[in-house]
């Protein structure tokens, strides 16, 4: 006999198209893998894709809901005037709607945008130096990453013409003294970005506590773009890149009810 959750489901998956219930699946995998590794910040903050099949539409959580709790089912999803397309009970905040919408509508190439507050990426986003190129995982986003300066919440749309020029051409972007944007081609290449971006902001909060920026050895601008470049030279991390299968093994084992 199914629950009432799983009737739910079924319904929803019957009206969709497979594209976007794919889509659904895998972003819903993406908040219970943040939500396991620590990546949570009560209800707020937001992970969205763009729907495969209707480019102007992108799915993304609910307000209420924790990462955690989050199931292919429960998504949203909304086209870029801000219109939600399903009926739902929930709906999302007004940084949400500004945000994601934002940046989908005017990058077409970007699949999934993923924005976090974690002390790490906080503190990096406070700090004047920005992301430093001090380990493996930050040189490959040298050169790589936007900074957008703060100007109150991001309420208004009128914001979004400066959120979009700052992230002009890349995939990363730093929202000074709030938290960060990655974003991907695919959303296993947002979850890649956001899960490196993340640890060398932990790396370099630890470095820095140990003395100022003159204390570290910094790798040379020459040295920093070619482990750039090198890192590029991998290619687009995306659904056949060795860590997406990993990671949905993991959420598997943690929890398979993110499929609902």
């Amino acid at each position: 006999m199914l629950t009432t959750e799983h009737a739910a489901a079924s319904s929803l998956h019957s009206l969709v198209s497979e594209a976007e219930w794919e889509t659904r699946v895998k972003l819903a995998a993406c908040y219970r893998l943040m939500a396991h590794a620590g990546v949570t910040d009560l209800t707020y903050n937001h992970l969205s894709a763009r729907i495969p099949d209707r480019p102007d539409r992108y799915a993304i959580k609910g307000e209420h809901q924790f990462f955690d709790e989050v199931t292919a089912s429960s998504l949203l999803v909304y086209d870029f005037s801000g219109e939600r397309i399903y009926p739902s009970d929930d709906s999302v905040s007004r940084g949400g709607l500004v945000i994601h919408g934002g940046v989908m509508e005017a990058r077409p190439d970007i699949m999934a945008v993923f924005h976090t507050h974690t002390p790490a990426n906080m503190g990096v986003s406070a700090q004047r130096c920005g992301l430093l190129p001090i380990t493996q995982h930050a040189v490959r986003f040298h050169n790589r990453i936007g900074y957008h300066d703060f100007a109150g919440f991001e309420f208004d749309l009128s914001g979004r013409e400066r959120l979009v020029r700052d992230l002009e051409g890349k995939l990363m972007l730093v929202l000074r003294n709030h938290g960060v944007l990655s974003c991907g081609r695919s959303i296993p290449e947002a979850y890649n970005n956001h899960h490196f971006f993340e640890m060398a902001c932990q790396a370099q909060i630890a470095a820095l506590s140990a003395g100022g920026v003159e204390a570290l050895i910094v790798p040379s601008e020459e040295m920093s773009e070619r482990a750039a470049l090198q890192s590029e030279k991998g290619g687009h991390r995306d659904e056949n890149h060795r860590d997406w299968g990993a990671l949905l093994r993991l959420a598997d084992r943690l929890d398979p009810s993110y499929k609902d």
